[in-house]
């Protein structure tokens, strides 16, 4: 075999094991997508609990468990267990619900991306309305995925 025989094997090689590589790249890439997706969806889920808060006042409550009377002389946003049975259930005053008005949405909310040049995959990890240039192309501007 020639020198340059040799080169071109060793060659198609090496293009053989990047594809490879760029194939599990591109499994890897999807599977950090999905995972990605479903840490954005707990965190909209966890930003909309703490949106919402509920407080009950002060007042006389009855406990749904062992029937005890139990005095709260201030306002709390959990109730402590009953000091009878243990239970967190109470009869009593309806506790107040206040939401919090979310901040306006942003141009770009978080998630999956592709870039509308190249189409390389982008991840948003929080709201923005700006972007950056594609680290690929230089172009700013993406499609959803």
């Amino acid at each position: 075999m020639t020198q340059a025989q040799e080169r071109a094997k060793q060659l198609a090689a090496e293009v053989q094991q990047a594809v490879r590589e760029a194939k599990a790249a591109e499994v890897r890439v999807k599977e950090l997508s999905d995972a990605l997706l479903q840490a954005l969806a707990e965190a909209k889920a966890e930003a909309e609990v703490e949106q919402t808060i509920v407080e009950y006042p002060t007042g006389r409550y009855e406990c749904k468990g062992c029937r005890q009377i139990v005095l709260f002389t201030e306002p709390k946003r959990v109730l402590t267990p009953c000091d009878n049975c243990g239970s967190t259930e109470y009869i009593g005053a309806e506790p107040t619900i206040t939401r919090i008005a979310p901040p306006p949405p942003k141009k770009f909310p978080a998630g999956m991306y592709a870039c509308i040049g190249c189409g390389t995959r982008v991840a948003l990890a929080i709201d923005m309305d700006e972007l950056s240039p594609c680290e690929m192309c230089g172009i700013v501007g993406v499609k959803p995925v």
